[in-house]
């Protein structure tokens, strides 16, 4: 079998269009983006071309349609929302030739996920699908067992398709994020296209947030620990020829009395001085990460970004953040500060939910006023979270995961379950995270009550964040 799978491409803004959304056409760049798809199909054996009913789908096969004269099957089940296994009905209606889909992205990753073809570890590095792109899928039969990116890069006006193994001059690059929960370090080859390919991710556990909560200062023994560790990550750049480190500190070392201090110390063992983030540059860059992965041209956006000292918030669109804060809800901190019971008793659950509240409580307007179409989070929190609630669902109800979607009933549910479970018991739990599972509950916690103040739900997550961001500050050049 051979099947195509094609993200329709670029329409029309949704802010510059009244009618209904079913019939928001494609823009002159989708156009020409639907173009390119043409000209990479006409010369396939194409037996079927099936569609959702979106017009942006229809108008992205309709070149297809005119070089190869096959007409477009409309069908419902490759519509937005639309669960995979009803999908996967379409999958065995041909037997010869090939098949072409136009969907959505989250169609196309759900698929991808199922067949397990990501050709990377796709619980880190995710799954390509920009508007315009294209995934082979082929096999000997029914199921497809390869598979082959085709993404939109370079000049966007030009809608220009590459292989995504065409060769191109990279850097090999490394980011250490000193993060309140832990130190991680990511090499990658960089391109200029804003393509991340990651060689090494190392992570080291050190709660310096938990640390910070307790004391307000990093103690020295910690502070050695923290230095020995950065040294070991370096050291580890340095056996994988790594051009440049941009090492860089968050909520931690932003927060401690002797974060300054702990930070010099770190960059004379690096050789690299560490740059400490304030919370506006570290939303700026984790949205630099978001729109370069999953091509929010046209959307209006609110970030999330979970992590062990802070949560930072988001709102924006293509051009920039309009609306960012950066709040004191640390899965780690709060964790520290207020749970003192395992299973975590309701008094503290009370306690953290309220936290969340009034944290919460002089950014709602702003956020709600910003109107967005799309929530999308990252996190190591957030994501641990994710994998248990797709393992919840595939327990109850015996469907296919659907990884990278959270919606509040699943994280609701799952934190019920976290929240009256033991360590031991969580430690049981299928995909649970071994370093995760004592912070789980207060993460879940956090979590269910941000998705219900700001009405965030369901969440789009993405597996970059911070340390992708910095690479395409650092050595990116910007769209135009």
């Amino acid at each position: 079998m051979k099947l195509f799978l094609v993200r329709h491409g670029l329409a029309v803004p949704r802010r510059e269009w009244n009618g209904q959304a079913q019939l928001r056409p494609l823009n002159d760049v989708g156009l020409r983006q639907a173009d390119a798809v043409a000209g990479i199909l006409e010369a396939e054996e194409i037996e079927r071309l099936v569609c959702g009913p979106s017009l942006r789908c229809q108008q992205t096969l309709a070149p297809v349609v005119r070089a190869t004269g096959r007409s477009v099957e409309i069908d419902d089940r490759l519509d937005r929302g639309e669960d995979v296994q009803r999908v996967l009905e379409l999958m065995p209606g041909f037997r010869e030739g090939a098949a072409v889909f136009c969907t959505h992205r989250e169609i196309i990753e759900s698929l991808i996920r199922v067949f397990e073809l990501d050709p990377r570890d796709a619980e880190r590095d995710g799954i390509p699908c920009q508007k315009g792109s294209v995934w082979v899928l082929e096999g000997p039969g029914y199921t497809p067992t390869i598979a082959r990116y085709l993404e939109p890069v370079g000049n966007r006006k030009r809608g220009r398709l590459r292989l995504a193994h065409e060769p191109q001059e990279s850097r090999r690059a490394a980011v250490l994020d000193l993060g309140s929960t832990s130190f991680n370090l990511l090499i990658a080859d960089v391109r200029q296209s804003g393509e991340i390919e990651p060689v090494v991710r190392e992570k080291v556990m050190l709660r310096l947030g938990a640390v910070i909560a307790e004391h307000e200062s990093i103690p020295d023994e910690v502070c050695e620990s923290a230095s020995a560790v950065a040294r070991e990550l370096r050291e580890l750049a340095e056996r994988e020829k790594v051009e440049c480190l941009f090492p860089v500190g968050t909520a931690a070392l932003r927060d401690a009395s002797n974060g300054a201090a702990l930070a010099d110390r770190i960059g004379r063992t690096l050789g690299a001085p560490v740059s400490v983030l304030s919370g506006e540059q570290e939303a700026r860059l984790i949205y630099r990460a978001f729109r370069q992965r999953l091509a929010l041209e046209n959307e209006r956006v609110l970030a999330l970004d979970l992590g062990g000292g802070s949560l930072e918030i988001a709102t924006g669109s293509e051009d920039a953040i309009e609306y960012e804060a950066t709040l004191r809800l640390g899965v780690a901190r709060l964790h520290r500060e207020m749970v003192q019971g395992d299973p975590i008793r309701e008094v503290e659950a009370d306690a953290i939910r309220q936290r969340v509240r009034q944290a919460l409580a002089p950014h709602i307007e702003a956020i709600a006023g910003a109107r967005p179409d799309r929530c999308i989070a990252t996190g190591g929190t957030i994501r641990a979270l994710s994998r248990l609630a797709d393992e919840e669902r595939a327990r109850r109800s015996g469907q296919l995961r659907q990884p990278g979607r959270l919606t509040r009933k699943r994280i609701a549910r799952l934190s019920e379950r976290l929240a009256s479970s033991t360590h031991e018991e969580r430690l049981l739990m299928r995909g649970m995270s071994r370093n995760r599972a004592d912070l789980l509950p207060t993460g879940a916690l956090i979590l269910r009550e941000v998705m219900r103040a700001l009405d965030a739900s369901p969440l789009t997550l993405c597996d970059w964040g911070l340390r992708e961001g910095v690479l395409l500050d650092a050595l990116v050049q910007p769209p135009e």
